[in-house]
């Protein structure tokens, strides 16, 4: 656009008077006066209200009436509604681009007190808005068409929750899961607080369900290894490591009976064993066996098939080799879970493979009907104990350990106590603690249940001073720490917090999304977009954010799959983002400043080209990059240097 085309442009300026919140502190004759002056404007329309349905009418005759090529809007903050003029130009055949907005109300009408004074900041925001208009440029919008297909990486109760919300609209959805089948850490428990309901009667239908479902597929033993693309339209590469063993399995565990191989099982924390050959529990998803290679006498030496020579099935194939696989999919969930906090390198709580010690999760398995010792729970010696102490926050609320409070382990420590009179109903139970967190009020009933049973607790006021000590497995456990005279029981357990899942950090760099402080995937919003995160179209659900419950976990679960089919509709396009930033190819000099300061990935690097190019269906907008690029290669649409400076020189020269 020349000058002399520029001078000619014909704007149409609207004063807002916001109710009394504008007009009362703003002399809006004075500005009329002062318009007029104003060669550009060629109308000044004063209305009351513009946002309201009156308003937009007005707005719009107005422009309808005139040779309007550009509008300036004096009224509230454009966080609020630059958008909706944006929107009512776009309908009256003016380019949103060309649409500018003066912020006089927050700036001007609420923080100052002198209308006189208001008045002339009104006319230099004015003025910069003019100026501003004079210099933009038009917005394109742009569509993409997407794949409405959902993955989700994590096979736990919030994984499968989302996957079951997305498959009931029609939708196709991956699970991929690292471990050899479905369930997550829910499947490992008994019952769940603060209601003791059934575990496996909660979790078998909803497994089954997913199994039955032909709009899920569940890919097992199977890691995500890397993520190409956006909000729409991922490639999602992932691979799946050889079961040795087909599809065709039904779990019937005839070749458990000769497997001649027993290890250590990871799902009973080591307190149980397993078969070289094996499944996660019974009735897992997928059903098929999986072979341990590392233990397998076959790998090792060749010596044994004793599984191929009594499967009914013929499904034994050692030949079987992993699989890469390429899956499309339009948004992708996190649900990858936690870990267990580690206290074996904490000596004072005397955690040790000879001792009567024991964390939640490992007293869950002991509690547990599916495991090892079927649900009976018992000291190392086969014994019930008569005592047992849970000692609450261990390796919690400690800079050598966990920093924080999980939140939930009060009440999962409380069902300790709950399982062992179940299981001995003379058994004294303790519980030693500092403060007690409850997330709910039917977590705080369930601790007046608890006292009301027999439950002591015990205060510590400083858990850090705890000290268990005990020779080995048999003899009594003697915890000692400040605020209490010693305690000897039986049975210690101790009550750790949650921690991110072990493999968050690969995760991370893949998905190009941040972890926040403690290692969990850091959200969008903390209030607003709770399960979002910075890269559009990448949702996170369960304890991959923060430690969550169960019920959490499934609100957050459906919570994404609402928010994914609200966006993701077969058929329809997506509406990419439109001031986006730009990158002049003959002045970017690869110098990759950008890359490091992008907060949402946006920009990558062309080594045939040497220089930095930004994927615009990533790129919200920011102006990140802008602020930091030397060469001035950089440039925000509808923020560009020309728009500014003009801004900035109307502000000066009113």
């Amino acid at each position: 656009m020349t000058e002399a085309t520029r001078k000619k442009e014909q704007i149409v300026l609207f004063l807002c008077k916001c109710g009394s919140n504008i007009s009362n502190f703003i002399d809006f004759d004075n500005l009329k006066q002062w318009v007029k002056e104003k060669r550009n404007v060629n109308a000044l329309a004063i209305g009351n209200l513009l946002c309201s349905p009156k308003g937009k009418k007005y707005f719009c005759d107005t422009i309808q009436n005139k040779n309007i090529k550009s509008v300036v809007v004096a009224a509230c903050s454009p966080k609020m509604h630059e958008k909706t003029f944006q929107d009512l130009a776009e309908e009256m055949g003016i380019n949103m681009g060309k649409v500018a907005m003066a912020n006089i109300r927050e700036h001007c009408a609420w923080v100052t007190s002198d209308k006189n004074e208001a008045t002339d900041k009104t006319k230099v925001l004015i003025n910069a808005a003019i100026k501003r208009s004079l210099r933009s440029e038009n917005l394109v919008k742009q569509t993409m068409e997407v794949n409405s297909d959902l993955l989700i990486i994590g096979g736990g109760i919030a994984g499968i929750q989302a996957a079951l919300t997305m498959a009931k609209a029609g939708r196709k959805v991956y699970i991929v899961e690292k471990n050899i089948s479905l369930g997550g850490s829910v499947i490992k428990t008994e019952e769940i607080a603060p209601n003791m309901e059934c575990s496996p009667c909660l979790l078998a239908p909803v497994l089954s369900d997913v199994r039955d479902d032909p709009g899920i597929e569940v890919i097992t033993n199977a890691d995500v290894t890397d993520v190409l693309g956006f909000f729409g339209n991922f490639t999602v590469k992932v691979k799946k490591r050889a079961r040795y063993v087909e599809e065709n399995c039904i779990g019937c565990e005839e070749c458990f009976s000769v497997c001649p191989v027993s290890v250590k099982s990871d799902f009973h924390h080591g307190l149980g064993e397993r078969k070289a050959i094996h499944t996660l529990f019974p009735g897992s998803v997928p059903a098929a066996a999986v072979i341990d290679r590392e233990h397998c006498r076959h790998f090792i030496d060749g010596s044994c098939e004793a599984c191929v020579k009594i499967c009914p099935f013929d499904s034994i194939n050692f030949e079987q080799e992993d699989e890469e696989m390429s899956i499309q999919a339009g948004s992708i969930v996190v649900a990858a879970g936690f870990t267990d906090g580690d206290v074996s390198g904490i000596g004072d709580l005397g955690y040790a493979p000879n001792r009567d010690v024991y964390t939640t999760s490992e007293f869950e398995r002991l509690a547990s009907s599916n495991g090892p010792t079927g649900g009976d729970i018992q000291l190392k010696s086969g014994s019930r104990p008569s005592s047992v102490a849970v000692v609450h926050c261990a390796g919690s609320r400690r800079s050598d350990a966990i920093p924080y409070c999980s939140g939930i382990c009060c009440t999962n420590a409380l069902k300790v106590g709950e399982l062992v009179r179940k299981s001995n109903p003379e058994a004294e139970v303790y519980n030693i603690h500092n403060d007690l967190v409850f997330s709910s009020p039917k977590d705080f009933q369930f601790y007046k249940k608890q006292t009301g049973e027999g439950t002591r607790f015990v205060r510590c006021p400083d858990l850090s001073t705890v000290k268990i000590s005990s020779k080995k497995a048999g003899d009594a456990i003697v915890i000692k720490g400040d605020g209490f005279s010693q305690l000897k029981v039986d049975m210690v357990v101790l009550s750790t917090g949650l921690k991110p899942a072990r493999d968050a950090g690969k995760l991370s760099e893949l998905l190009n999304i941040d972890l926040d402080e403690n290692g969990f995937f850091k959200v969008d919003h903390e209030i607003l977009h709770t399960t979002g995160t910075v890269m559009d179209g990448i949702y996170i659900a369960g304890c991959s954010a923060m430690p969550a419950n169960v019920a959490n976990s499934v609100t957050q679960a459906r919570a994404v799959a609402g928010d994914v089919l609200s966006k993701l509709i077969p058929g329809r396009e997506i509406e990419l983002e439109i001031m986006t930033s730009t990158i002049d190819e003959d002045k970017c000099a690869g110098c990759k400043l950008c890359i490091v300061t992008c907060p949402f990935k946006a920009i990558t690097f062309d080594p045939e080209k040497q220089i930095c190019v930004i994927t615009e269906a990533i790129c919200r907008g920011c102006g990140t990059c802008t602020a930091t690029c030397p060469s001035g290669a950089c440039e925000a649409r509808h923020f560009t240097d020309k728009e500014i400076y003009a801004e900035i020189g109307g502000m000066l020269n009113v």
